[in-house]
Parts: structure tokens; C-alpha cells; sequence
């Protein structure tokens, strides 16, 4: 009895620790879609950028700002973007590890707290998603959250540009 117990033992323990390791497997597809988004409740609006990056299309990068937002009239546009820019940002997630933050989700409830949002698809259909509000967050997912911000920083400090000449 105490042999069939240990062997039950072991044979969950394997399970449970491949079970863990596939969720946080790197990507194995090639980058199609990536973005990040902040949504500020109480009409404050939602900003994002996304590259996006769709098998035989021309990769393209989107900027929204202020989207629904009551205080700042809204400002988007789309720019093309390269193929050395979609194997930048796949290179930036790797050196991440962006993809172990998959299912991350942290609320602690605030009354207008804003909610982050960091989102990848694969090629191979993977697709990974984090969110998040608060004040005690995942240093990992607001260390990747900046750098993926960081990365479309020239394309949004354009569309800011142009909101500020209007």
C-alpha cells in the first residue's frame, strides 16, 4: 500500500510539474501581434500601442491616445512598420521572458486606479495576456510593461506631436 501511494505520489508530481513548465515555455511561433494598453476609469480613457504583424501582410504599428477620454480630444494613427521591427520586439519579449507573465492577473480594487494590459500572439496560435491594477504589482510585469512601451515610444511621441499642432 505504501508503494502504490509513493508511485501515486510521483506520477501527480510529474504531472503537475509538466503542466507548469508548457505554460511557461518560450513561444515557439513567430510574432504576429503584440500590445500594451492603460485604461483610466472615470472617462480618462484608454491609450495603447500595438504591432501587428499578420502572416503575408505589411507589418503596421497602431497608436491610440485618449480614447474615450472626456478631458483630451482622441488621437490614433498607423505607421508601417518593418520586418526588423516585428524581430526587434520578438527579440525584446525573449529577453523578457514576457511570456511567463501569461495569466497574470493582480486588482486590488481601487477606486480609479488605471488597468495595464500586456498582449502577444504567435504564429502557432499561443497567445499570452497580462493585467493588472494597483499599487503592489509584479515588478516583472511593470518592468516589461515600460519596455514594450519604450519600444513604440517614436511612434507615439509622433502621434503626440501632431495632437499638440492641432
Amino acid at each position: 500500500m505504501k508503494r502504490i501511494l509513493l508511485t501515486l505520489t510521483f506520477m501527480m508530481s510529474l504531472l503537475s510539474f509538466n503542466s507548469v513548465s508548457a505554460q511557461n515555455e518560450a513561444p515557439k511561433g513567430k510574432l504576429i501581434y503584440c500590445s500594451y494598453s492603460c485604461r483610466r476609469p472615470a472617462a480618462g480613457g484608454t491609450e495603447y500601442c500595438e504591432l501587428i504583424a499578420d502572416s503575408g501582410q505589411v507589418p503596421k504599428v497602431r497608436v491610440v491616445l485618449w480614447e474615450n477620454c472626456h478631458w483630451h480630444k482622441e488621437a490614433k494613427r498607423e505607421f508601417t512598420a518593418g520586418p526588423l521591427d516585428v524581430a526587434k520586439m520578438q527579440q525584446l519579449l525573449n529577453e523578457l521572458e514576457v511570456w511567463k507573465l501569461s495569466g497574470y492577473q493582480h486588482d486590488e480594487m481601487l477606486d480609479g486606479g488605471a488597468t495595464y494590459r500586456i498582449y502577444q500572439e504567435y504564429s502557432t496560435g499561443e497567445k499570452y495576456n497580462a493585467s493588472w491594477s494597483g499599487h503592489h504589482v509584479s515588478a516583472d510585469a511593470e518592468a516589461a510593461y515600460s519596455r514594450i512601451k519604450d519600444f513604440f515610444a517614436l511612434w507615439r511621441e509622433s502621434v503626440e506631436a501632431e495632437s499638440e499642432e492641432r
